[in-house]
């Protein structure tokens, strides 16, 4: 593997997760564990954490629905997703912290890091749903979805900061290996990655952001695609494995096919042409596949491991 900006940045994620998961890992042969297992289980362990992860993916597709109704794209299901976003956000956010019988999430939070995370990101998702909703009624401007479009840099900061901090607490005794943490975590981060991609092509397109938003199509496209490769062929200088599980392996190659589609259309944005709106309602429904797709290889991993997620 090449020394690019892009690889090095994988490279940081990749050990990101590693500081994150030895000590999870090393955890799970402390006295206590058969205890902390069961507990984990009742409260819902792995949805909690699944949950959290998502969202991530929650932070970037509010705010690429948002820019796509503004801009009136296909406004009726751009708008019906931005609802849907919006709404999973404030049910996944409410349930970790009070608990949600509906959605496997069994007592209210008591950790109180987890709670003092969760207290920030409503500091900063608070005022961007109060913009959300002036987006849904017609009545937010192009400030208004250029203010939303920053902001989702420190809400998805700070739903990072959340994901590891449910996952701290919840996975002990769950039996999870480091390479399976590593493939889970990479898996999910690609659901957020297409989001972000989805975003930056909208803001170039409404012509809101031009210069910051085509790096960073770059550099995001560019990791999703090492990623890719990465959970596909293995990269055992970190520990990730190549697949063996044959829907595992199926569900990547129809990610990967779906990838090869979007990353023509993101070569045509970097290139500097025009992006019209039927364009744009093309890259929304791409990119909304691609997510669908990465989702669907994160649950074919906890699928492998039941409660590890």
């Amino acid at each position: 593997m090449t020394n690019s900006p892009v690889n090095k940045v994988l490279k940081t994620i990749l050990r990101n997760v590693a500081l994150m998961t030895i000590p999870l890992c090393l955890a799970t042969a402390a006295t206590g564990q058969s205890q902390m297992e069961s507990q984990n289980e009742n409260a819902g362990a792995a949805q909690r954490i699944d949950a959290s992860g998502k969202l991530r993916m929650l932070s970037q597709r509010v705010v690429a629905a948002g820019c796509y109704v503004h801009a009136g794209i296909d406004t009726p299901k751009t708008t019906a997703m931005l609802k849907s976003a919006t709404a999973e956000f404030n049910l996944i956010a409410a349930g970790l912290e009070f608990g949600n019988p509906d959605i496997a999430m069994y007592g209210a939070e008591a950790d109180p890091k987890i709670l003092a995370t969760l207290k920030r990101l409503h500091g900063i998702w608070d005022p961007i749903a109060e913009t959300v909703d002036k987006v849904i009624e017609g009545t937010a401007t192009q400030e208004d979805i250029a203010h939303i479009a920053v902001q989702s840099e420190p809400l998805l900061d700070m739903a990072k900061r959340l994901v590891s901090a449910v996952t701290a607490e919840y996975s002990l005794g769950n039996g999870m290996v480091m390479r399976d943490a590593f493939a889970i975590d990479i898996a999910g981060r690609q659901r957020m990655l297409a989001q972000r991609i989805s975003k930056d092509i909208c803001l170039l397109g409404t012509g809101i952001e031009t210069t910051a938003s085509m790096e960073d199509l770059a550099k995001t496209a560019g990791i999703f695609d090492m990623s890719l490769k990465s959970l596909r062929a293995g990269m055992p200088s970190v520990g990730i494995l190549a697949p063996t599980d044959p829907q595992v392996i199926k569900d990547l190659n129809i990610a990967a096919e779906d990838w090869a589609i979007v990353q023509v259309k993101i070569a045509d944005v970097l290139a500097g042409n025009p992006i019209s709106a039927d364009r744009l309602s093309e890259m929304f429904d791409l990119a909304n596949t691609l997510t669908a797709d990465m989702n669907k290889v994160v649950l074919d991993y906890t699928a492998l491991h039941g409660e590890g997620l």
